[in-house]
């Protein structure tokens, strides 16, 4: 397994680490049980009805993370897959990115998020040399505009 950072917080060891099969299944079991929460905001939990799906998923990602077009990262909890952070719609021309995450609502509110999206963030503008990261939530998403306030971030609405 290839990890991309590691830190400890809140007393739980995060570990920020490359998309492989054997995370499927727990990252299914958690898409299953959040399933009304996460699919209020994205999309593709509905979509997400097997561990087949999620393994698909993955392998997509594993191959757009070689052609640099995505970033995938699976967010690891005391060595529990419990979230998802990546950029994405990576643009090397226009040095952007744009910026997703979830996670397990038993692990939401221990800063977890804030701390993955800073060292992510931090990686972009510092080795992939972007300039903008763009984070689109629903203006209803109160816990993630909360991320991005807590970032410093600027606001604007579409």
């Amino acid at each position: 397994m290839f990890t991309f950072d590691t830190f400890f917080i809140n007393h739980l060891n995060i570990a920020l680490v490359f998309p492989e099969t054997s995370h499927a299944k727990p990252l299914f079991d958690v898409i299953n049980q959040d399933r009304d929460d996460l699919s209020r905001w994205m999309p593709w939990a509905k979509a997400t009805q097997s561990i087949d799906d999620e393994i698909k998923f993955i392998n997509y990602a594993r191959i757009q993370n070689a052609k640099n077009t995505l970033f995938e990262l699976v967010i690891v909890a005391n060595n529990q897959a419990v979230g998802m952070i990546d950029l994405h719609h990576i643009s090397p021309t226009n040095k952007t990115a744009e910026l997703g995450y979830w996670l397990a609502s038993h692990y939401q509110g221990k800063g977890i998020i804030s701390e993955s999206v800073n060292r992510l963030v931090a990686f972009a503008f510092d080795q992939l040399d972007l300039h903008k990261i763009i984070l689109q939530a629903d203006s209803e998403n109160d816990k993630s505009i909360a991320v991005a306030q807590r970032l410093g971030s600027n606001m604007r609405a579409h």
